[in-house]
């Protein structure tokens, strides 16, 4: 999407509207799947007493999930230039919603597995389409500015589910 053609699909005279809208898009994508990615942490240990699995099972089990995401990035991407950005993170963001569903009921380890690889396809829409975005959106004016600001979603995830409790 250019620039001059976010008042036509904003509907809107001010194409800064539309930049907003596209950068709280962003933010709110990064946001939500930084902060899923990161719960894994916390469902880790879990898994491991529930299914009686090794140190080196719940290792595997975290590569599914960070390998998928982080194989499936550059075809996203490039199914994104074919389907439109905004459809395929949507999409990819309900795959990562039913997938964490079905984290939650897991009844066997291959379930799990088929869940976080499902979860990992799913989250590995976030990055390369939310950024494509909003440089898209913001072209050459404050794009380093705008990009940066988009980490801070994903940041603050990140900072919460990893704070430890009050002792």
């Amino acid at each position: 999407m250019t620039t001059a053609a976010l008042p036509a699909a904003t509907g809107r005279a001010n194409p800064n509207h539309g930049r907003m809208r596209v950068l709280c898009v962003a933010c709110g994508a990064h946001a939500l799947h930084d902060g899923l990615t990161d719960t894994l942490y916390l469902l880790l240990p879990m898994w491991q007493a529930q299914f009686a699995l090794s140190y080196a099972a719940i290792g595997i089990l975290r590569a599914l999930y960070t390998g998928a995401m982080a194989g499936f990035q550059v075809p996203a991407a490039q199914l994104a230039q074919r389907g439109g950005g905004a459809r395929v993170l949507a999409g990819g963001t309900a795959v990562a919603a039913v997938a964490y569903l079905l984290l939650g009921t897991s009844s066997s380890v291959a379930l799990l597995s088929v869940a976080l690889v499902l979860g990992g396809i799913g989250s590995s829409t976030q990055h390369p389409i939310a950024s494509n975005l909003v440089a898209t959106a913001y072209g050459d004016h404050a794009r380093a500015a705008r990009s940066a600001l988009t980490t801070l979603p994903g940041i603050s995830g990140r900072w919460r589910c990893r704070r430890s409790p009050p002792a």
